[in-house]
């Protein structure tokens, strides 16, 4: 058996992919397995894939006896789409169910590293930023709820099973290969159908929104160095530091793609902001593994329209 083997749930998510890459290039030694609640897409960079749902205590616990991993990254959660109900099935009861098996099958040297969700800050005044890791936890929606219940029952886990949980806070993601329904993706494929013919305009929303935005590329080489020299039962923002508006990407994507064309507000696109401006502190993980992102904002949407141009 290898010495390392690292186990990343979610793996054929967004930033679950971008986790097995890094760990590929990175830990050229370790034995990485991937689970998922979809079937094995047959191209995953890892040893072993196993497509289960986490809230099977029987498969959960038939995973980790088969893998024995020395570190986790547990991605898997329900993000989009759901009720409180289903996002507390999934995320917090699935999670228990793995953090129970890693505590009974597990090597005594496991580390984990938890990833959690800016959305867990919610409502954050002007007088707050930046947002540190110390500041309250003000959830705004079912999802943001159901990760801050998955927090806590990490600082659970870690006090009651021995568990060595390091807890990552991701602030807005960007880069090659996000969804095509999140901000910068979705003007990203709008411009991209006006290149081709297919569209006159950008369609936006509300532009005003402040976000700080981190390239998902930067944000897994944060959770690679958090999972061997993170402080279990810390949290550690994940993110730029710096905040950037909407318009503001809009902005550098034409200038970017050199494509003139008109902007239309739609109003169906119009949603309330309860958190006008989100921007992290990054001191805390700047000093514990000395990260800090190296992608700007140019490179990362540079990156992402590239994409469409070779596909």
């Amino acid at each position: 058996m290898p010495d390392t083997r690292i186990l990343v749930t979610g793996a054929t998510g967004f930033v679950g992919l971008w986790t097995l890459r890094r760990l590929r290039d990175a830990r050229p030694d370790a034995e990485v397995w991937a689970t998922s609640d979809r079937p094995d897409p047959g191209d995953l960079p890892a040893a072993r894939y196993r497509q289960l749902d986490l809230r099977d205590e029987t498969a959960v616990r038939e995973l980790v006896r088969d893998c024995r991993p020395t570190g986790v990254v547990h991605l898997a959660s329900l993000i989009a789409g759901a009720d409180l109900e289903a996002y507390l099935s999934v995320n917090v009861l699935g999670t228990g169910r793995l953090y129970d098996a890693l505590a009974a099958e597990a090597p005594d040297d496991l580390r984990i590293v938890q990833v959690g969700s800016a959305a867990m800050y919610g409502a954050i005044r002007n007088d707050e930023l930046p947002v540190r890791e110390e500041q309250p936890l003000r959830p705004l929606t079912p999802y943001a709820v159901s990760k801050v219940a998955q927090e806590y029952l990490a600082t659970s886990a870690g006090l009651s099973q021995g568990l060595a949980i390091v807890r990552a806070r991701i602030f807005n993601l960007l880069g090659p290969g996000q969804p095509a329904g999140l901000v910068p993706m979705t003007f990203v494929r709008q411009l991209a159908d006006v290149r081709r013919g297919a569209a006159e305009n950008l369609r936006v929303g509300l532009v005003t929104a402040r976000r700080d935005f981190v390239d998902v590329r930067d944000a897994v080489r944060a959770l690679d160095l958090l999972l061997s020299r993170g402080e279990a039962g810390l949290a550690y923002n994940v993110a730029s530091g710096s905040d950037v508006s909407v318009q503001e990407i809009i902005d550098e994507l034409l200038a970017l793609t050199g494509i003139e064309v008109p902007v239309e507000v739609e109003a169906s696109r119009l949603r309330p902001v309860d958190v006008p401006v989100v921007r992290a502190d990054v001191s805390r993980i700047a000093d514990a593994v000395g990260w800090e992102p190296g992608i700007g904002l140019r490179e990362s949407l540079a990156a992402m329209w590239s994409e469409t141009e070779d596909g």
